[in-house]
This record gives C-alpha cells, structure tokens and sequence, in this order.
C-alpha cells in the first residue's frame, strides 16, 4: 500500500487495522446488492409491470401459443426457436434472458404462477425450463464453433 493510502486509511479507520478497514467498508458498499429478491407473492406485480419486465415472453405467446397451431409445448418451442435460424441470436439472447428472470423473480412456481401466469398464459415454470432447454439444444446442434 502507498503511504499516503495508509496515512489516509489510519485516520479514516480511528486506529483500527487498515484490513478490518477495508473490510468493513466493502461490506457495507455490497450490503445493499445482497439484499434478497422482492416477494412479489407478498405484493404482485401489475398487468403493465409484467409487460414491460417480459415483452418478448410475452411475444412468443402471441406470435406461437395462443393461435393452437402446435399440439405440444415441445412443438411449439421448437417450432418458435428454428423459426429464426440463422438470425436467432437477437430473437433468442432477450428471450432466455426473460425466461431465466422470471424463473429467478418467482421462485418455487406459485408465485409464478399467482402473478406472471393469468397474463402470459404460457409462462409457467415446466415451460421456461422447456423453452431454456430447446434454446440451448439449438445453439449446440445450429452454432457450435467447428473444430
């Protein structure tokens, strides 16, 4: 350490130890970043939350789900992440974003199920592990490096 970043960090510290120092102040910066989630079983999102946090989630579900042209959720998966091939990065990169978001935000399925699912009828937590999956067999069959 520089002498002058020590002199500075004696007298910031009171005469404590520069690393308990240090320590201390890194932890009260990360303090608020390790916070946990909100519950949103304990507050909800509104309608209009869900469309901002999730549009291409709920895209898909208008542009593959609802028009029952597919019998499986497989099917429809498939279909939806092979329509954009060659190009399916910009289309897939934001949507397993969302996926993997929402899997995070509504932890366990029932406040999924509770808040995301009534507006993107879709969204529940078999499906996004089934949309992440297919997305992920995708890239590994469609865009691996070659040797």
């Amino acid at each position: 350490m520089p002498p002058v970043f020590r002199d500075l960090l004696q007298r910031a510290g009171a005469g404590t130890d520069a690393v308990a120092c240090l320590r201390s102040l890194t932890e009260r910066l990360r303090a608020p970043d390790q916070q946990p989630v909100d519950d949103y079983e304990l507050l909800p999102m509104a309608r209009w939350e869900i469309g901002v946090m999730f549009p291409h989630l709920a895209g898909l579900g208008v542009n593959w789900v609802y028009e029952g042209d597919h019998a499986t959720l497989e099917d429809f998966l498939q279909a939806a992440v092979e329509s954009e091939h060659p190009f399916c990065g910009a289309f897939l990169t934001p949507l397993t974003a969302e996926a993997q978001s929402a899997l995070v935000l509504f932890p366990g399925g029932q406040a999924m199920t509770a808040v995301l699912t009534p507006v993107i009828g879709w969204a529940m937590p078999e499906a996004l592990h089934g949309l992440l999956r297919t997305v992920d067999d995708h890239m590994r069959r469609g865009h691996a490096a070659l040797p």
